[in-house]
């Protein structure tokens, strides 16, 4: 992707992007070829998601800003969700669209140790698993510099452990950022995203701040965001291109809201000891956090 096509994936250029697209038969002719990835990102997103509203900056940020002052906030709950589509041709049908969508809600209860420190307790379910029993994690937050999943020697709370340590390791990761950090305007984040296409996708975001924004009361940072790059695993063998927006919460660095949208081209397997076959889907990644 050559920079002035970055450029308007990242702007505020979305708008305008989806004035100049239109449809044919039901698929997207973009125009013109310098935002191409942009409207195509735009237009995803709007027929995706029923144009629901992503977080937008309501001021510039103007100076550094100081994330993490605190541990936890008042939240209760966060659902991530990814959907992957393809076009399909089925006999007297014709081309038709075919998705699935998966995902996992978050329910948090936290135990609070003085300003700085909370234990907290995440009970995770699989939207496509409801009758399942949930996942229980543990972690410590601490704004001095530690986001970690409960481990030996801990006390506690803590001292009951995680189902399973590695899932626990990556919502510590993931959750938000993992220690206290002065964020400037022209600043790039990376910030780590976990796919589900339909098995786990690690993925490291190239975000930048676009300006302030209040939520819940809260002061908020928002970002753009972008991914482009050639993909290799034992099951995705890709080049995979993703845009949009993250919120995160000032005082806690929670990432509260995410708004990604996207394509992969290659190939995938969807186990170690399956065949190979071409893959060329759309994605939609969406979290969403829910307040006290």
């Amino acid at each position: 992707m050559t920079p002035d096509i970055a450029d308007e994936a990242l702007g505020q250029t979305g708008q305008r992007c989806r004035q100049r697209a239109r449809r044919s038969r039901g698929r997207v002719i973009l125009q013109p070829a310098a935002c191409a990835f942009a409207c195509w990102v735009v237009v995803v997103a709007a027929s995706l998601t029923g144009c629901a509203p992503a977080p937008t900056a309501d001021a510039p940020m103007s100076r550094p800003v100081e994330a993490m002052e605190a541990a936890w906030g008042p939240f209760a709950r966060q659902c991530d969700t990814t959907r992957v589509s393809h076009t399909a041709t089925r006999w007297r049908v014709g081309e038709t669209q075919v998705a699935d969508v998966y995902g996992t809600c978050i329910g948090f209860s936290a135990l609070l140790s003085g300003h700085d420190t909370a234990d907290i307790t995440a009970s995770v379910g699989n939207i496509n698993q409801p009758s399942a029993s949930p996942l229980v994690l543990r972690m410590e937050r601490n704004s001095s510099g530690v986001a970690r999943p409960a481990g030996p020697g801990d006390t506690g709370l803590l001292a009951q452990g995680s189902d399973v340590r590695d899932a626990a390791e990556i919502l510590a990761r993931d959750i938000g950022l993992t220690a206290r950090q002065v964020i400037s305007p022209n600043d790039t984040l990376a910030l780590p995203v976990r796919l589900a296409v339909p098995f786990p996708l690690d993925i490291v975001m190239a975000c930048r701040p676009e300006g302030m924004h209040r939520e819940h009361g809260r002061d908020t940072l928002v970002f753009s965001c972008l991914l482009d790059q050639k993909i290799r695993t034992d099951r995705l063998d890709a080049q995979v291109w993703m845009a949009g927006v993250e919120e995160i919460d000032v005082q806690t660095g929670i990432r509260l809201f995410s708004v990604l949208t996207g394509r992969l081209n290659g190939r995938k397997r969807l186990s170690d000891n399956a065949a190979w076959h071409a893959a060329n889907e759309q994605i939609l990644y969406r979290r969403e956090t829910e307040f006290e």
